[in-house]
């Protein structure tokens, strides 16, 4: 064969194997961008990837038109820092964010939404778990970002259609579009007919679902003519475990089917499809990916641009992956893991070397038949890794919504040196999951029962403590909760988690504070401040006791000890602290910084109304409180204060439809009853106005409303005979 012969050969073979030829710099320049990520999907569960389980003729069609990546990997199997890396191109040991809690995304790395946006791109986000709300820091870049929505998730149909009605505000602009589907994570709910069409398999169902969800979006492109001209991204962020390697969800382990994922790239005009590549590829490669393709220079990271996957000269590339879950939320070790075209090798205290040509699925470790093998990527790890981060205090609701998701904590008392593996503990996990289960279902006396069983193995588990404590208080049975957590405290005494430590006395104040003892609660957060167990919940607890108790300066003392960038429930105490000092700015201030962190949070809107009434600005009032009524309709508070911003405005036939509605939800909302009472008796109707004013004397607690109470006693005294 000739030179000119073998050259020709040579640059066939090349585009055989790998995508089209790079474009040149600028190619795509201004073209719409759009990044789809279905949350916890499994490469293998796609029939792009050879599964034959369930339908998704949308995402088929768009494979059929990408390159597509047969070997892409995560580099976190969680949600938050896995969205962290695909945003900044930087590996989570590097950017700081390697669990679904703790430190935020630093505005130090910039996101590609923030690259963007300097060369006039629209950027705009829809997300569909609260876990990549704003406030941690994935936001900074985007002009929009749709985080608004009342609990932990929210279908994807619906997340789909807030993005699309952004893009229809730009059409003149090129835009970047996020769009976040939570579907296959767990819960697994599909709704119909994808629950009836995938009984017994619910996970499928999701896949199905949300396959639906992405092609009524690349539907909404194509009708406006966008879908063509668009760089689209369609990736996972992680896998599931599907009990594959004893793991039913994810983040405990780094096994392929929780690290590997879709990976799917159409250029415009379906440029370059459908080769697949076979080179290992991670999700830090999306950022330069997505600056080449658009002609932007960027910064140099971890990452490599996949338009020059499989045909880079390195066939040797490796993907580092990582997860502190197992070490920060069970006490076991954390696990890292480097893969590469033939080998995974995970680092734990027993490491495994897996060959995945012969072997997929990973069931026999070759660790001590390939030492050098071994030797060699043991080495390689610790380049990648960084020192772990300490474990981080959990408020008590977000514990709840994270466990709720599955992601549960069972934080032991600390054991001897070193930390187990995960491999030898993931069973443990079974009861706890069960316990979980059980008291998320609302079936708290199995929930008992379970805890109960965790107990008999082991009394110094807080965490079975705290959900025996919490069935029963759901049970109506408060005292016995009470004495349930003190219990549990003696049991595990001093050497127990501090975290969990302060959470149990977090949770028994706010028992206590219940049964209206609230001396008695105000010693319990004292002493934990007192025995080291000072965290930010436990001081912001405090604080809004002494706030609620007229002693707001004392308040704001006591959460100057928190550190600097404060949680956004934190922000609401401070500012309800400074209202009570009459220090209206500041007030403002800080209910303006919670907002910033949490604009979805209807009680942060409900104070801002009530500041607005404060300064008599009844009209601004009803705006906050309307909107905190749009965020959920059933925020305690909201349609009472409602009803005060309208009798201000003037209008006394909304006020009183407000105020009965408030006493309909709850019949002991006794500020709406009094305000009920007055008004009715201001506009000279007196048989209401009595009705309302002595049911309120009777049933009003007399040292919450002493003032309401004698002034009640005195209109039913001079309206008497009438």
């Amino acid at each position: 064969m000739n030179r000119r012969r073998r050259r020709w050969w040579g640059w066939c073979a090349l585009l055989a194997v790998a995508p089209a030829c790079a474009p040149r710099e600028r190619r795509f320049a201004r073209a719409p961008i759009v990044v789809i990520c279905v949350d916890t999907l499994r490469a293998d569960h796609l029939p792009a990837y050879g599964y034959g389980g369930v339908e998704t003729p949308h995402l088929d069609a768009l494979a059929r038109e990408s390159i597509v990546f047969d070997n892409a990997y995560a580099h976190v199997p969680l949600t938050l820092p896995s969205h962290a890396t695909l945003f900044t191109g930087v590996l989570p040991s590097q950017n700081g964010v390697r669990d679904n809690v703790g430190d935020p995304l630093a505005p130090v790395h910039p996101t590609i939404a923030a690259l963007l946006k300097l060369r006039g791109y629209a950027t705009g986000a829809a997300v569909s778990t609260f876990l990549l709300r704003r406030s941690r820091g994935l936001a900074a870049g985007f002009d929009f970002y749709d985080d608004a929505f009342a609990g932990e998730e929210r279908r994807g149909a619906e997340t789909a259609g807030r993005l699309e009605a952004w893009i229809r505000t730009v059409p003149e602009r090129p835009f970047f579009a996020f769009l976040h589907l939570y579907e296959p994570h767990t819960p697994y709910e599909p709704p119909e007919p994808f629950r009836s069409r995938y009984a017994g398999r619910p996970y499928d169902g999701e896949i199905a679902a949300a396959d639906s969800a992405v092609g009524a979006f690349l539907d909404f492109l194509k009708a406006r003519g966008l879908y063509d001209r668009s760089i689209i991204v369609f990736l996972s962020d992680h896998g599931e475990g599907l009990n594959d390697h004893g793991e039913d969800e994810h983040g405990v382990f780094l096994y392929r089917e929780a690290i590997r994922v879709p990976m799917l790239l159409r250029l415009p005009g379906g440029r370059g499809g459908a080769p697949r590549v076979a080179a290992p590829v991670g999700l830090v490669d999306v950022f330069p990916t997505i600056a080449e393709a658009a002609g932007i220079p960027s910064a140099g990271g971890a990452g490599r641009s996949l338009l020059r996957a499989g045909r880079d000269g390195d066939p040797d590339r490796r993907i580092y992956s990582e997860t502190l879950y197992p070490r920060l939320h069970f006490g076991w070790s954390e696990l890292a893991a480097l893969t590469d075209r033939r080998f995974e090798y995970i680092g734990a205290p027993r490491p495994e070397l897996y060959d995945l040509a012969a072997d997929p699925r990973e069931t026999k470790n070759l660790v001590a038949a390939l030492p050098r093998e071994f030797r060699e990527r043991h080495a390689a790890l610790g380049r990648f890794q960084g020192p772990p981060p300490a474990a981080t205090a959990i408020p008590q609701e977000e514990a709840a919504r994270l466990a709720s998701l599955g992601y549960i904590t069972v934080r032991r008392a600390p054991g001897a040196a070193p930390l187990p593996d995960p491999k030898d503990e993931i069973e443990t996990l079974r009861p706890f999951k069960r316990m979980f289960a059980r008291f998320y279902a609302k079936e708290y006396a199995l929930a008992i029962a379970e805890a109960r069983a965790v107990i008999a193995e082991d009394p110094r588990n807080l965490s079975a403590w705290r959900v025996i404590a919490d069935s029963l208080d759901h049970q109506g049975r408060i005292e016995a909760a009470i004495g349930t957590l003190e219990e549990g405290l003696r049991a595990v005494g001093r050497e127990g988690v501090v975290e969990e430590l302060a959470q149990a006395h977090e949770q028994l104040a706010r028992f206590v504070d219940r049964t209206g003892d609230h001396r008695r609660c105000e010693e319990i957060l004292r002493n934990a401040v007192g025995l080291g167990l000072g965290t930010e919940p436990i001081r912001r607890a405090l604080a809004e006791l002494l706030v609620r108790s007229g002693r707001s300066r004392e308040a704001i003392e006591t959460l100057a000890a928190v550190g600097p960038h404060p949680e956004a429930k934190t922000l609401q105490v401070l500012g309800r602290a400074y209202a009570g000092e009459g220090r209206i700015g500041d007030a403002r201030g800080a209910f303006d910084a919670a907002l910033s962190l949490e604009p979805a949070e209807a009680s942060f809107l409900v104070d801002r109304g009530e500041l607005a009434l404060r300064e008599q600005k009844p009209a601004e009032a009803r705006d906050w409180f309307e909107r905190a009524l749009a965020a959920e309709p059933e925020v305690p508070g909201a349609l009472t204060s409602l009803g005060t911003a309208l009798a201000a405005a003037g209008d006394s036939a909304g006020a009183l439809r407000c105020w009965e509605r408030a006493v309909e939800r709850d019949p002991r909302d006794f500020r709406a009853l009094f305000n009920l009472g007055v008004l009715e008796g201001r506009l000279g109707r007196v048989p209401e106005a009595r009705r309302y004013l002595e049911r309120f004397r009777r049933e009003a607690p007399r040292a919450r409303f002493p003032q309401e109470v004698a002034e009640a006693g005195r209109l039913l005294e001079a309206t008497r005979g009438r």
